[in-house]
């Protein structure tokens, strides 16, 4: 069956290839390093997560004419906050994408390819072919657009129903006619940390995935930051990373941080990830999102007390409300888009030197980093808003050090301040380690899944007073099972075990753990993580 299919379309892309495509302009996007490099300048991508036709009343998947006056208007306060682009999940006309186009900003620009088709369909290859066909006959005239997404959230029960290869084969072929139509310019999917963290984003030309932090599975073991650093280094290529999707919703139920935040605490959450994502060396993110989306509950003229309407940092004071009002969120990150701090990362170590690298916005014309109540660098951002240099520490034995970021205006005046905690040293760093071990290779073979935790710390650092532990079953939107184990700190080899009982129609378990550390103020996580599977049914998907 695979076989012919692969030969179907093989046959409708090559049919493409005899049409002919014009040529678009000449790409000017470069991935290297695991950054994007635009015009020959690297740039951190800083895409607010947004659509057109969502204001209340609207659905933005009904197809009829946009407002565009009022998207110009959204895109120049966007622009005004600090951002530099915009992510979409469905498909901008053209007429959008001028608007886009005109603005200066960047597009991460979403194809809806349903995550809950048949893939192994030739109808549905078909369509979603001919959809991006159809949509990059004129998409591939704008330079605005530098990334496609071409499918958000596909759930791992319905990849093993329809089959991973012939997931694969779709995704293959649609971004192989992408790369012909518009070449240069990168393929990815939005997966979810949550639920797709074990498929090998290598499939695709950057590492793309959506994540919240509602304190369970890897976020609960690792932190939200290492949850991200870990599955790029999961994936070896170091290949640009975006986080497509994060934010909090305030809507006034919830539980678990999806709804019930408050405005404040909405505000404070999404500061502190920022942080997290620059520390887990994430080169683009997407926040979530721009404003309420009342059409989400299916009653767009009435705003629902539903956790999916409520993540927006603008919202509306009623159904005749199509301006909005700019929420506490809204104004913490503005002030935090002024200066973007990629360099130096919290957790981590520096050998003699630590390395400056900050991206700034055009009123900020002086940088400066303090430690120990004195300036150790000053630094002006070129005309491009970036900057860069080095802090020697060269000779100096291993030491804790907080570095205040200050960003000052031509006259003079503070715009924003900011803290990071670093380890330096003269020698290379010995961490303490954390094995995770079980006896299990396949799900088929045992629902019963023994896990062993050995831990050794033969250096300068002080272990925390217990190992979290989770347990991912992958079956919907099923929170992973967390738990806790005390240990003795003063120990420095140890190890203890615990167990889990796969429930029925897991599709595949993942195990995380992790502990803290401390030298002085310097705090960090060490973790270890494991996939298993049912079968042979995920290989031609998931991470080998």
């Amino acid at each position: 069956m695979h076989h012919r299919l692969f030969r179907m379309v093989a046959i409708l892309v090559a049919f493409s290839g005899v049409l002919g495509f014009a040529q678009p302009p000449k790409s000017r996007i470069e991935l290297k390093d695991g950054w994007y490099h635009l015009n020959g300048h690297k740039v951190l991508l800083n895409a607010i997560g947004y659509e057109t036709g969502a204001r209340p009343g609207e659905a933005p998947y009904e197809s009829r004419a946009r407002n565009l006056d009022q998207i110009r208007k959204d895109l120049k306060i966007i622009k005004a906050a600090g951002f530099n682009g915009i992510r979409t999940w469905s498909e901008l006309s053209e007429d959008e994408l001028k608007v886009v186009q005109a603005s200066g900003l960047k597009v991460i620009f979403g194809i809806w390819l349903k995550p809950d088709e048949d893939f192994s369909d030739p109808n549905i290859i078909q369509k979603d072919l001919a959809l991006i066909k159809n949509v990059l006959g004129y998409t591939r005239n704008y330079d605005c657009v530098i990334t496609y997404l071409i499918m958000n959230e596909p759930m791992p029960e319905h990849l093993r129903k329809v089959g991973a290869q012939a997931t694969r084969d779709l995704w293959a072929h649609a971004i192989d006619l992408i790369h012909r139509m518009h070449p240069g310019v990168p393929v990815s999917i939005s997966g979810n940390s949550a639920i797709t963290e074990w498929v090998d984003m290598n499939i695709f030309d950057v590492y793309a995935r959506n994540a919240y932090d509602y304190k369970e599975g890897s976020n609960f073991t690792h932190g939200f930051a290492n949850a991200q650093r870990a599955l790029t280094e999961t994936f070896k290529q170091g290949k640009p990373a975006l986080l497509t999707e994060f934010g909090r919703s305030v809507s006034r139920k919830g539980s678990s941080f999806y709804g019930g935040n408050t405005l404040q605490e909405q505000a404070d959450a999404m500061v502190r990830y920022y942080r997290d994502i620059l520390d887990s060396g994430t080169t683009g993110f997407c926040p979530f999102y721009y404003a309420d989306g009342w059409w989400k509950s299916g009653e767009p003229l009435v705003h629902n007390d539903e956790a999916e309407e409520w993540f927006g940092f603008f919202g509306f004071k009623n159904a005749k409300d199509s301006i909005g009002y700019p929420r506490p969120a809204w104004h913490a990150l503005r002030k935090y888009n002024k200066a973007l701090v990629s360099s130096p990362k919290n957790q981590q170590f520096y050998q003699n030197e630590v390395p400056i690298e900050v991206f700034c916005q055009p009123e900020v014309k002086e940088l400066r980093v303090i430690f120990r109540d004195a300036v150790v660098l000053k630094v002006r951002p070129n005309s491009r808003g970036y900057c860069s240099g080095q802090i020697p520490f060269a000779g100096e034995g291993l030491t804790d050090r907080e570095l205040i970021f200050e960003s000052y205006d031509a006259k003079g005046n503070l715009l924003k301040i900011e803290s990071i905690i670093v380890l330096t040293g003269k020698e290379p760093i010995q961490w303490p380690s954390l094995e995770l071990r079980t006896s299990v290779i396949d799900l088929e073979a045992s629902k019963e899944v023994p896990v062993q935790l050995n831990l050794k710390n033969h250096t300068a650092f002080t272990l925390g007073e217990e190992v979290r532990l989770a347990f991912s079953h992958h079956k919907g939107w099923d929170r992973a099972e967390a738990r806790t184990r005390k240990i003795d700190p003063r120990q420095q080899d140890q190890s203890l075990t615990d167990n889990y009982l796969v429930p029925d129609g897991c599709v595949m378990l993942a195990i995380y753990a992790g502990i803290d550390i401390r030298f002085g103020k310097f705090v960090k996580t060490i973790y270890a993580h494991r996939y298993l599977y049912p079968g042979t049914w995920a290989d031609p998907l998931r991470v080998k």
